[in-house]
């Protein structure tokens, strides 16, 4: 039985070694010449809100908009791409093939027809071969043909055959593969941006039907926009973001069959999509009323550096003791996924120590769209509330008016999955980003977020995270007299 064993797995050795010999592989790209964020545009309606934003500004200040609602969170994406006037910058970890991401991408196709000039960086490993597209190297192919897009993909596979090539990828070469571009922004004309943690994909705008996500973005204007264009270009220019025009070899017919395909597609689920537009629409007067909603502060955009694992000299996470900073009396941590790395325990315990009062939102089991986070987290309960801190799971169904922000006309998820990573310490100071506090965020994958000072936005966020802490949205996890979780 012994050696028969291990004939078999020669045997799986060997189809593995066959299979991977025929599967397609990742050409060889010619060296893609540098490119950077283009200046800030001097016209369009983008650059009247600078404008306007500038007359209150300091010279180092910016300013912020809280985006918790999935629609909203879809239309301020289109409403900046709609009325780019130069450049649209886009880097995310997922761009799924399915309505809203096909949706998107039509405004994305109609900005380029006019002649902005659009760079997509997206993360090679969960890019779809279903819905739209049945081929997603082909496709991206055909949308780098586009004489105004260039898409770029972050660390991509050598083997190019769907799920199996994903296996292959993993089991040829874990450590580099495994490292994965996990940020989240984008940039319009370098004048606005949006960040935080959607991805593009219906779950992250209100329109898938197992769940919608509860998440967070900021936009934001100002002084942290060229630093966010500096982190984009650093990312754009690494070795590791290849050239999607070097994937297939496509002429002018297969581009035309993408557009036509894309626009098929987002038509024929025009009801789904009932919510926002599918074609470019004049936003002039949610932009007219936007320097008005938003909030003034001072902020720093963050990253990890885009190199192979291993030889980053930083780590993004590395930053959380000193947004704590020295005295805090108040902090309020939220975390779809919530397993202790390095010094975290030791760092909320000091905190408490001296007085501190923190509060932790993670998962429930019943929320959680990952149940291998939440098997991980739950053997952490009693060392977090060792700390002293407090700890809450999210409800699968939360109140009415938390519910609302997930779910968007005429979906209604089976259920509400939290996905906001947010952090905000005594309404002086907060950072939003992609940033999970789970090992692969912390120790493997890329990461960004911005880190804000600004007592108005921090307020009004502190009151927005304290919310979802009620009873009707989230358990309060303790220890009863006998020391069982309950």
């Amino acid at each position: 039985m012994k050696y028969r064993g291990r004939g078999v797995r020669f045997i799986a050795m060997g189809f593995a070694g066959l299979w991977l010999v025929s599967c397609s592989t990742l050409p060889p790209a010619p060296p893609s010449a540098p490119s950077y964020t283009a200046p800030q545009s001097k016209e369009g309606a983008l650059a009247h809100v600078t404008s306007r934003l500038g007359q209150t500004l300091g010279q180092d200040d910016s300013a912020f908009l809280l985006i918790p609602d999935n629609e909203e969170a879809m239309n301020w994406r289109l409403a900046l791409i709609d009325s780019a006037h130069g450049s649209v910058d886009a880097q995310y970890f997922i761009w799924k093939n399915d309505e809203t991401s096909s949706l998107l991408l039509e405004h994305v196709f109609a900005a380029a027809d006019r002649g902005v000039r659009v760079r997509l960086l997206v993360d090679d490993m969960f890019l779809s071969t279903g819905g739209v597209f049945t081929s997603a190297d082909e496709a991206i192919a055909a949308i780098s043909f586009h004489p105004n897009i260039e898409l770029r993909l972050f660390n991509p596979g050598q083997y190019r055959d769907g799920m199996l090539g994903l296996a292959g990828n993993f089991g040829s070469n874990l450590k580099e593969y495994n490292r994965r571009m996990h940020n989240k922004l984008m940039i319009v004309d370098n004048h606005l941006a949006i960040m935080g943690g959607r991805n593009i994909g219906n779950e992250y705008f209100g329109l898938f039907e197992p769940y919608n996500f509860l998440d967070l973005d900021v936009l934001f204007g100002g002084a942290v926009v060229a630093q966010a264009a500096a982190a984009f270009d650093e990312y754009w220019n690494a070795e590791m973001a290849y050239p999607g025009a070097a994937l297939k070899e496509v002429d002018d017919e297969g581009y035309q069959e993408v557009r036509a395909l894309n626009q098929g597609y987002v038509t024929e689920h025009a009801d789904l999509l009932r919510a926002y537009p599918t074609t470019p629409v004049d936003w002039s007067e949610r932009l007219e009323t936007l320097p008005s909603k938003m909030l003034a502060g001072y902020a720093l955009f963050l990253q990890d550096v885009p190199v192979k694992r291993g030889e980053e000299e930083y780590r993004l996470y590395d930053i959380l003791d000193w947004i704590v900073g020295p005295g805090g009396s108040e902090g309020i941590i939220i975390t779809p996924y919530l397993i202790p790395v390095g010094n975290f325990l030791e760092v909320l315990e000091s905190d408490t120590a001296k007085g501190a009062k923190i509060s932790l939102l993670t998962s429930s089991l019943g929320s959680n769209d990952q149940t291998p986070a939440h098997s991980h987290y739950k053997k952490y309960r009693k060392k977090i509330l060792t700390t002293g801190s407090d700890l809450f799971e999210f409800r699968r169904e939360p109140a009415p008016e938390i519910r609302q922000y997930a779910d968007v006309d005429p979906q209604r998820g089976e259920f509400v999955s939290l996905h906001i990573k947010a952090a905000v310490f005594d309404r002086q100071r907060c950072f939003i980003g992609s940033l999970n506090m789970d090992p692969r965020a912390v120790l493997i994958n890329t990461e960004n977020g911005i880190y804000i000072e600004s007592p108005a936005l921090c307020n009004e966020l502190t009151g927005f995270l304290s919310s979802l802490l009620t009873p009707d949205n989230a358990w309060q996890v303790s220890e009863d007299d006998n020391g069982r979780l309950q």
